[in-house]
């Protein structure tokens, strides 16, 4: 990702912010404070932040031990009174929401062009509604960690190299 070039468009996919949030990679993290800076021009999607949100609520669970990873998802929603003692995954997506990205929203449309994404590529539903978002958006360029992406048409992907 350290390749982008200052003023491009990328696509940012889930994986990239519970990197950076997670701690796991300087690289996401740099990247990111790239787009704060608008040295690049980051969109994601309102349901990746959907995703994002998810997975750093139960990761914080987890980490606190309120949880195991087997079965945390179904542990924590039987369980509300877990759920009330997380707040570090809503403070860091209130830094994702100031990092100057463009959210973007899902619309019937991008829906719609999803089936042929998913028919012609062979991508899992959510895979499929980022091409159909980027392409919406005529963006190429995607940051992602995900090597489903790789080789799909039309895309240039760019994966942290410290994960």
């Amino acid at each position: 990702m350290t390749d982008l070039q200052s003023g491009e468009r990328v696509f940012i996919d889930a994986n990239i912010f519970v990197y950076h949030f997670g701690g796991k990679s300087l690289e996401c993290r740099a990247f990111l404070e790239r787009c704060a800076r608008r040295e690049i021009e980051g969109y994601t999607s309102a349901f990746i932040l959907a995703e994002v949100l998810h997975r750093l609520m139960v990761a914080e669970a987890i980490q606190q031990s309120l949880v195991t990873g087997k079965n945390a998802v179904k542990n924590l929603a039987e369980k509300p009174e877990l759920v009330k003692q997380l707040h570090q995954y809503n403070v860091n997506v209130r830094h994702l929401l100031e990092m100057n990205l463009t959210i973007v929203s899902l619309t019937p449309e991008i829906i719609a062009a999803s089936e042929a994404i998913r028919t012609s590529e062979g991508l899992l539903t959510n895979d499929s509604l980022v091409v159909g978002t980027m392409r919406e958006l005529e963006i190429i360029n995607l940051a992602s960690a995900d090597d489903g992406f790789v080789g799909v048409t039309g895309l240039q992907v760019y994966k942290p190299a410290d994960i």
